[in-house]
């Protein structure tokens, strides 16, 4: 590769442009980190430049540093970080655009062919573009792993195939969670083939969900939160919406949605429609979150015409897609550790449960409050109190006790 400038000159441009660009500083504290990971490379290989043998093993290095497992997490962000290299070195410049380039894939002829029916049929049906994408990934990785095996054919594929390729699929790229949101579409692929429709049946018709002790913050953690909260330093758009969350466990997407009117200023109540289970929600407006809207909508809130409450800091002014890097900066800011743990709105939506876990408060209030469909859903935030825990569990029996 022709390089005019080092390696570590390339990465300042980068980030000094992704700054100009408007990125938040969360973010760019987590470009530097992948390009430190980047810089650790070279200094093993011994260059000061972007060579093609440094790409290829960053780009090699998609497995997570604890687990040792594939992390697609990072591989996405190796490959992001090399576009924006390869692009500056170009053009001086980085788009503030993805800088997308197809993946390459290595299906043989005919099951391409079976690929483009489906994606024909997939986009008549109308779904979004979201939808067309995730659903896609699995067909594609199925077919990919179908070529490996040396088939040309759908007519080609045999019993047992369809398990041993969705079991390649978990442990290269999906946690079983995350497999079982596009599940559908592949159930879509095999009904639409005749050769494929005996083998419907293998494909499951759930998938195992992982049942872990969901995390909270540590009752310190969550005292330094509250006292970033109330630090000047933190815009006041910023603190009102975590403190919204924080208190509420209002999730990401309600956030970025509410209006201004949906805030019953006069009954003191936000009265909203969440996105995810199109369940009305009617949140009480305490004083300590109330007054931190109010203080962003008099002192801090654009004067424009769009009518969502919580608008991005520049012109043009336009309701948030995400929340996840203002949760972030904040909870970092508060000294708590934010590396290898969950965090954003998600987080504060778990403590918020368990602090009202705590306090004593019925299961059936939290569910109210927190928007489930079902109380059951609720449940989950039990393994966040351990004293609760340890009055369901059972006591060792004592010898002699009879089984």
């Amino acid at each position: 590769m022709n390089n005019s400038i080092t390696l570590k000159e390339s990465i300042d441009g980068v980030l000094k442009c992704q700054r100009k660009n408007g990125h938040p500083e969360s973010y760019l504290i987590d470009l530097r980190r992948t390009y430190n990971r980047l810089l650790g490379h070279a200094e093993r290989l011994g260059t000061e430049y972007l060579t093609d043998d440094l790409i290829s093993q960053f780009l090699a290095d998609s497995n997570h540093s604890r687990s040792g497992e594939y992390c697609y997490g990072r591989f996405l962000a190796h490959n992001r970080c090399i576009r924006f290299l390869e692009s500056y070195l170009e053009t001086r410049k980085v788009s503030i655009h993805k800088l997308a380039k197809p993946v390459k894939e290595v299906i043989s002829d005919g099951l391409a062919e079976a690929l483009k029916l489906y994606d024909q049929a997939e986009e008549a049906s109308g779904l979004s573009k979201a939808s067309l994408i995730k659903n896609r990934r699995p067909i594609r990785y199925l077919l990919e792993y179908m070529t490996s095996l040396g088939y040309q054919e759908l007519s080609d594929i045999q019993p047992g195939d369809t398990i041993k390729a969705i079991e390649d699929m978990l442990e290269k790229h999906y946690e079983p969670t995350s497999l079982v949101t596009a599940i559908s579409g592949m159930r879509r692929f095999y009904e639409m083939f005749p050769e494929l429709q005996p083998f419907r049946l293998e494909i499951p018709s759930r998938m195992p969900r992982k049942r872990s002790i969901i995390e909270v913050y540590s009752e310190d953690e969550q005292d330094k939160i509250a006292c970033q909260l109330s630090s000047p330093a933190i815009s006041r758009r910023d603190a009102a919406i975590c403190l919204l969350s924080f208190e509420t466990g209002l999730r990401n997407v309600d956030i970025c949605g509410l209006r201004l009117g949906d805030v019953d200023w006069k009954h003191n109540v936000i009265h909203i429609v969440q996105s995810k289970t199109q369940r009305p929600l009617n949140l009480p407006l305490r004083s300590s979150y109330g007054n931190a809207m109010v203080d962003y909508l008099l002192k801090e809130r654009p004067d424009c015409n769009e009518d969502y409450f919580f608008l991005s800091v520049h012109a043009p002014y336009v309701k948030l897609n995400t929340t996840w890097h203002i949760v972030k900066a904040v909870v970092s800011a508060a000294g708590v550790e934010t590396s290898g743990r969950l965090t954003g709105t998600r987080m504060f939506r778990n403590n918020a449960a368990s602090a009202m876990l705590k306090k004593g408060v019925p299961l059936p209030a939290i569910s109210e409050e927190l928007g489930h469909k079902c109380q059951d859903s609720t449940m989950v935030y039990l393994s966040t109190d351990q004293e609760t825990m340890s009055s369901l569990t059972l006591p060792l029996p004592k010898e002699g006790d009879e089984a």
